[in-house]
């Protein structure tokens, strides 16, 4: 009987030592995050500006679009047109052309982020675009009255490149908090 009790407290604390340091693993560092990550949730697109310094091209009226954030990753997806995206006519099997306009109908990626209490930096781990995976989007940010105001002023691919926007125009998105 006192080796079955060694042997049930032996497993007990290996299972203990276990379970700590698998949240020890899990922990996210987020002393780098404001006191209060006031970007958490989930954001709908309201409009969508391409701000030059001549001009500003807008969609007033946003097709649906989400913005969510949680503690540690982000995920953005939206329509970078004014009009709703065409279906394709047989769901299963679209057109050469369907898979064209599809995928120029819609912008996404997530990954992580870093964030400070103006700037918002994302990194993908995904995107629409193949390559783009571990490329870097650098926002501005500011709230106000549920309402997020988001800048993206700057895009860097992952072998450090910039975009052909760079530097010509801004994007500036409005989003509403999703109660």
């Amino acid at each position: 009987m006192k080796n079955l009790s060694k042997i049930v407290l032996l497993r007990f604390v290996l299972l203990s030592t276990l379970f700590q340091a698998c949240q020890k693993e899990q922990t996210v560092d987020n002393s780098s995050l404001p006191k209060e990550n006031i970007l958490l949730g989930s954001w709908e697109m309201s409009s969508i500006h391409w701000i030059a310094a001549d001009t500003t091209y807008s969609i007033e009226k946003a097709q649906p679009g989400l913005l969510m954030i949680n503690a540690d990753r982000y995920a953005i997806m939206w329509t970078p047109t004014g009009e709703p995206r065409v279906p394709f006519v047989l769901l299963s099997n679209p057109t050469d052309d369907e898979l064209k306009s599809g995928f120029r109908s819609i912008v996404f990626n997530s990954g992580t982020y870093e964030m400070t209490d103006s700037t918002f930096t994302t990194t993908a781990k995904i995107a629409k675009v193949p390559g783009f995976e571990g490329g870097r989007q650098f926002y501005q940010y500011k709230i106000e009255n549920n309402t997020l105001e988001l800048v993206m002023y700057d895009e860097t691919y992952p072998n450090g490149d910039k975009p052909l926007w760079f530097g010509k125009y801004t994007t500036k998105f409005i989003l509403k908090k999703v109660e």
